[in-house]
């Protein structure tokens, strides 16, 4: 396995910079179009503060940027169906949900536990069938595609983005942000509405023993993170074009290796090791406005839940709904108001784990947050939040915690 995923990245990863090099030197050789090659930054900065509650009453500020590259191969160099996608991330400041709010979900979803500098992503993909089919291999997000609702992207609280019961999973994490790992993604629309993908991930993402920088590691034990989702969703209606956000998705996710039970024990008191860890989610979001007036103002509502086994994590299941009103301020056409409700259920083993530890677990964690996204400039974004988290951790001992921020976007693309 170790020779077959060698010989794979000695063949892919070496195009990255081949592509780079041909992109720089394309104009002296052929016109380039002003699409094959598309360049973007984008920085946020928040500043979060835990005014009650939680672990301790402070004030931080993190950061992180992100660095894309996406060049089409077809326009650039004739390969036909063909692309390549680079993204870079850095993080600094502090830990705002780590050290103050306590949260098991966070609060912060550009928050991590280390700060470094790495390439997060680093694909090829291929198209067949006029784009109905493509495949991917490389360094991937698995939530660049999976488990994704478009209207939940405004939140700064990270279960919106991976749900917390698939977030919270794995010996390193899913490969999810901010540390990915080599995957193989298979994609195809059965219909112009409804697709069907799946992926196999390395079932631990980096190096757990070294988490700065960007480390491909195949180890025995690993095993692989398989998930599969089907979804649709639907054209305008009456072709109008209008914004729309009508989504409709299924997945199941498994991991192949081993993991410690929660509770059960083998012969010599060890943790059992078993197979097993699995689950699903099932996501809905839809248009439920459309202004008359003004065509740009809309109304999005989403709804979002996860299962996943109680044998081995924390929570056993997540809900999350809520609301994104957009455009609806006169002359704002572009701001955002939005709210959410999240919660994560803990499992009985869990409880009882914490109970035969002479602690005490609560039945969930629950965060709202309520947020307005304020387009200033095309390239500067503010967005003041607010989350008010119950039972951080799971903990009786920690009293609910309340969090208020602020989050600064600058962005540029080319």
């Amino acid at each position: 396995m170790k020779r077959i995923c060698a010989a794979i990245l000695g063949g892919v990863f070496p195009l990255f910079p081949a592509a780079v090099f041909a992109a720089g030197q394309a104009s002296d050789a052929q016109p380039v179009s002003d699409d094959s090659v598309a360049f973007s930054l984008l920085y946020r900065a928040d500043v979060m503060a835990n005014v009650s509650g939680g672990l301790k009453q402070r004030t931080t500020a993190l950061g992180n940027l992100d660095i894309r590259l996406d060049v089409d191969l077809n326009r650039l160099l004739g390969w036909d169906g063909t692309s390549i996608g680079l993204h870079g991330i850095a993080s600094h400041g502090g830990k705002p949900n780590a050290n103050h709010a306590g949260s098991s979900q966070g609060v912060d979803n550009i928050e991590v536990d280390t700060n470094t500098a790495k390439i997060f992503q680093a694909w090829i993909q291929k198209r067949w069938l006029d784009d109905k089919l493509s495949v991917l291999l490389g360094l991937y997000d698995l939530n660049s595609e999976f488990y994704v609702s478009h209207s939940t992207g405004i939140f700064l609280h990270p279960a919106p983005g991976i749900g917390s019961e698939l977030a919270q999973t794995g010996l390193n994490g899913p490969s999810v942000f901010p540390t990915s790992s080599m995957g193989l993604r298979v994609a195809y629309h059965l219909t112009p509405a409804v697709y069907m993908q799946a992926v196999v991930l390395d079932g631990v993402p980096g190096d757990p023993n070294n988490p700065r920088g960007t480390h491909i590691q195949f180890n025995d034990g690993d095993g692989a993170l398989r998930v599969a989702e089907l979804g649709y969703i639907p054209r305008d209606k009456e072709g109008t074009g209008l914004p729309k956000t009508d989504k409709y998705a299924v997945g199941a996710w498994s991991y192949t290796t081993r993991f410690e039970d929660l509770v059960d024990v083998d012969g010599a008191g060890d943790p059992l090791l078993r197979k097993g860890n699995s689950g699903f989610y099932v996501l809905a979001e839809k248009s439920l406005y459309q202004g008359t007036r003004n065509p740009g103002s809309h109304v999005d509502g989403f709804i979002r839940y996860g299962r996943a086994k109680d044998d081995f994590n924390q929570f056993s299941g997540y809900f999350q709904t809520g609301l994104v009103f957009s455009g609806m301020v006169s002359g704002r056409d572009e701001d955002q108001f939005a709210l959410s409700f999240a919660t994560a259920r803990t499992g009985d083993k869990y409880r009882l784990a914490a109970f035969n530890n002479g602690q005490q677990a609560t039945r969930h964690e629950s965060i709202w947050e309520v947020t307005y996204r304020a387009q200033l400039t095309s390239w500067l974004v503010v967005q003041p939040n607010i989350q008010y988290v119950i039972n951080p951790g799971a903990d009786v001992q920690i009293k609910d915690a309340t969090v208020l921020g602020v989050r600064f976007e600058l962005s540029a693309e080319k």
